[in-house]
């Protein structure tokens, strides 16, 4: 059986279902053995309080790794510092070695779990460039979903890195066009463009009305990550707009509730279970992506955005600010450039479900992005692995 090691931001029971958590389910599928490793935890998280996110990050650590599917077990190290865009934590050394001081070590837990070389490592995560070289393995990934750069916590350090991990990778895969310049500048060996895509059931299949949507009119949903790069403006306008709308926002909620929590008709929830979203897509009236392209256009302008798919693989009319990646797309999304084109699209925004929207997300399907992989690596074919227990020397 092949076996995948994920080296991912995101803890596999983060709110935010992101495109390695469904590349190493695919795998899983298509029979592969998963070790799915999340960024590292430290006692320094606690500064900004204990979250229900960061408490089940520390309860992951310390259960010593779990299998979450069949196929798939997920860990998380501790370590008393990482790296982070503060003094001391910043430094070349905290990003290169912070591995080293981890309790228990990262590869005794795995091999512990059953895992002692691996077909391919998949690397999404610049904290996590550098520690799995020396494990043995065939073939090595980097999938850079976002301009770094675009990032307040990017560092030079993560900047090394990142330039150190494409020329050391065999494959560099990206989820924008507007990426493959900045990859092939950074030295890439090979690349592959692999966009994002989407669990189609998981949002099509009917879900009950949420609780907290009882008694509310017209919904505008906005589903995922809110931070810098959201355009709060825009939302503060569209609520004043439109008081018989009620904006539902679902994910992280610090800055929000910050930033829009004095709105009455502004609904701040916080993250929900990657399980549970599908009931809040389906019966909202419309799903919207107002992201700030003037201030974090570096960012934005490299998003290909996963709720785009999901918000339509559930039939809902999407209204989202304009950039170039969604008008390559040619979705049946509303593209808009100004706050006053934001609150009359939304206000205009046909009654779901839409059949243009569940077409077009059906032909996202991250069964087809797992198909491109594993072209790619030409490891479509079983018999072709290069099995890991004939490499008798790690790949430095």
């Amino acid at each position: 059986m092949p076996q995948a090691l994920f080296c991912a931001s995101n803890c596999w029971e983060s709110f935010a279902h992101v495109g390695s958590h469904h590349l190493a389910v695919g795998l899983a599928r298509h029979g592969w053995r998963v070790a799915f490793v999340s960024d590292p935890v430290s006692p320094l998280h606690l500064v900004g309080g204990l979250s229900p996110e960061l408490r089940a990050r520390f309860a992951l650590w310390a259960s010593g790794g779990q299998w979450v599917q069949e196929n798939i077990w997920t860990w998380l190290p501790g370590v008393p510092i990482s790296p982070h865009n503060k003094p001391l934590l910043r430094t070349e050394a905290v990003q290169r070695h912070w591995y080293r001081l981890a309790v228990p070590s990262l590869i005794s837990r795995m091999r512990k779990a059953g895992f002692d070389g691996f077909d391919l490592v998949y690397v999404d995560s610049l904290p996590q460039a550098y520690w799995w070289r020396g494990l043995k393995y065939c073939k090595s990934l980097f999938r850079m979903a976002d301009n770094p750069v675009g990032f307040l916590k990017h560092t030079p350090a993560a900047q090394s890195a990142l330039s150190n991990l494409v020329a050391h990778v065999d494959i560099v895969a990206y989820t924008a066009e507007n990426l493959g310049p900045l990859v092939d500048a950074l030295g890439a060996k090979q690349t592959l463009f692999l966009p994002n895509g989407v669990d189609y059931d998981h949002f099509a299949i009917p879900a009950p009305r949420p609780a907290e949507y009882e008694g509310l009119g017209s919904i505008v949903l906005y589903m995922g990550t809110i931070e810098e790069w959201f355009n709060f403006e825009w939302v503060r306008h569209a609520a004043r707009a439109l008081p018989g709308h009620t904006f539902v926002l679902v994910g992280s909620d610090s800055l929000a509730r910050q930033r829009l929590g004095n709105l009455p008709n502004v609904r701040i929830l916080g993250p929900r279970p990657f399980s549970a979203l599908p009931a809040y897509v389906q019966h909202a009236s419309v799903g919207i992506i107002p992201f700030d392209v003037s201030n974090c256009g570096a960012l934005v302008h490299a998003v290909n955005p996963i709720k785009l798919y999901e918000y339509m693989a559930a039939g809902l009319p999407v209204v989202s600010t304009r950039w170039d990646l969604l008008e390559q797309l040619q979705s049946p999304a509303v593209l808009v450039d100004d706050a006053e084109c934001f609150v009359n699209a939304i206000a205009a925004a046909p009654k779901p479900p839409l059949p243009e929207s569940r077409a077009f997300a059906s032909g996202c399907i991250w069964e087809k992005r797992v198909d491109t992989l594993l072209r790619a690596l030409r490891l479509e074919d079983p018999d072709g692995f290069c099995r890991t227990d004939s490499l008798a020397e790690p790949r430095q």
